[in-house]
């Protein structure tokens, strides 16, 4: 997978983190098994170039972080939601603008070139009725 966008290590963060906030659960696929990150381009596109830079900086350290430690993170920026400290606001912003890429991305419809299972789409029972004029 590549990026217009991102460096290899992101988009590996990217997957490490969608797999904590989006787990692979009975008929669900994980974040990183549906493969929606292939699209990713698509959705950051018209991102300003700093918070793409930045975004890539905290993904790369994602995908290195060891699991446990990478977890703890994921749930300070949800606990982050409760409290007021000096970092919160910082952990607020990672939170929100994490979940909306994440699930832009699983919850797009399109899944990875390589996956054959579900649609998150389908299993949530989404479908779009255009009514015409």
């Amino acid at each position: 997978m590549q990026s217009n966008y991102f460096k290899p290590a992101a988009l590996k963060g990217l997957n490490r983190i969608g797999d904590v906030f989006i787990p692979k659960s009975d008929d669900w696929p994980s974040f990183s098994e549906f493969g929606g990150i292939e699209y990713i381009d698509d959705i950051i596109a018209y991102a300003p170039q700093e918070d793409i830079d930045s975004l890539n900086m905290v993904l790369g350290i994602f995908s290195f972080l060891p699991e446990g430690l990478l977890r703890w993170a994921a749930g300070q920026m949800v606990a982050a939601t409760y409290r007021d400290g000096l970092l919160d606001g910082l952990l607020r912003q990672l939170n929100i603008g994490l979940k909306g890429i994440l699930f832009s991305c699983y919850y797009s419809g399109k899944g990875g070139h390589s996956y054959a299972g579900k649609n998150p789409l389908d299993l949530v029972g989404y479908n779009v009725v255009r009514i015409e004029d």
